[in-house]
């Protein structure tokens, strides 16, 4: 038996799309009673070993956990063109391992999401339909799931936001192998706190720029704080063991490739599924102001703002918080039938 990271017994599925995706398969304890069954996404540069703080509780409650890790990273498919991390694409890719798995074709499924893996997941609710019951999004805000009237490049996009100032430098050729030559150094600036960027331990790099001239400086890099040794070497391990970081940062590469696939979706947000928001205040990739109408400006949708000193690594700073709240909305969005 391999085992993932994760804790839990690795598979992989080969998919009649062309890829392949590892994942683990967790189901309730024995004598519990299986109330929904769960895919849960994850962003960058992550993998499903994100969820361990999460998964023991939201299986006993009755939740199966479908965890894969993502396009472009380890154990799962790395094709290096952009084209293949269309939303579209990966979207036909996960509805081929839920049918890989052996999900009855009613039974639907929840979407447990955070950053890129959340709008991913909100895509496949809108381009899968029958396949999603329910979305839960960790920072990222459902407005960014309505597809642009008309196309906005990732340089328009910066100007309007510049706290996504570092996907410039992601969207360039540059990025991987410049990354890959400081994997330690950038695993650990990314998995500070909201306290060590509070308090200028950890420096401001949303900007444009601003991630870049750090890498290459070759300044030291605060501790990080989020995780203990263990867990940063099985972090960076993964990252090393795959074939660079330009697989996985092809996902900031589709931003063209998206608005010509995802522009005939519905302009209205699925209004009749389930919705969960959880908007941590010290986001700075994702400032908690992006969400600020959210329950007004979306149907259905529940939205839990987590006060304090948490960031952008919601699930890792306050891992029995989000357990609670996305575990209690699973259990409601279960028995709506």
């Amino acid at each position: 038996m391999i085992m993932h990271p994760l804790g839990y017994e690795s598979h992989t599925a080969h998919l009649p799309t062309g890829h392949y995706y590892r994942y683990v398969d967790i189901h309730p304890p024995q004598g519990t009673k299986t109330i929904a069954t769960a895919l849960v996404l994850h962003g960058f540069p992550d993998s499903a070993y994100t969820w361990r703080h999460q998964v023991k509780g939201w299986s006993n409650r009755g939740i199966r956990l479908i965890i894969p890790d993502a396009l472009g990273y380890y154990g799962s498919s790395q094709p290096l063109d952009p084209k293949e991390y269309s939303f579209k694409k990966q979207c036909d890719n996960y509805q081929a391992l839920i049918k890989h798995i052996g999900l009855p074709e009613d039974e639907k499924v929840i979407l447990i999401s955070h950053d890129w893996g959340a709008v991913t997941a909100m895509r496949l609710s809108q381009f899968k339909p029958d396949l999603v019951k329910g979305v839960a999004s960790l920072c990222v805000p459902f407005t960014l799931a309505i597809p642009p009237t008309e196309y906005v490049s990732t340089e328009q996009f910066v100007k309007a936001l510049p706290s996504f100032g570092y996907q410039l430098f992601f969207a360039s050729p540059k990025s991987g192998p410049l990354i890959d030559a400081n994997i330690e150094r950038f695993m650990a600036i990314l998995y500070t706190t909201a306290e060590q960027r509070e308090s200028g331990e950890r420096p401001s790099l949303e900007g444009v720029g601003e991630m870049e001239a750090w890498l290459e400086s070759g300044s030291k890099a605060p501790n990080p704080g989020l995780l203990n040794k263990e867990e940063f070497d099985t972090i960076v391990s993964e990252m090393k063991a795959g074939i660079g970081f330009s697989a996985m940062l092809n996902h900031y590469r589709t931003r063209k490739i998206n608005y010509e696939l995802d522009k005939h979706l519905p302009k209205e947000y699925r209004p009749e599924i389930p919705k969960l928001l959880i908007v941590p205040t010290k986001d700075q990739a994702l400032p908690a102001q992006m969400s600020a109408n959210a329950e007004t400006e979306f149907k259905n949708i529940e939205v839990a703002r987590l006060d304090g000193l948490c960031g952008h690594w919601v699930q890792l700073e306050m891992p029995e918080k989000v357990e609670q709240v996305v575990g209690d909305w699973v259990e409601r969005t279960a028995k709506q039938g």
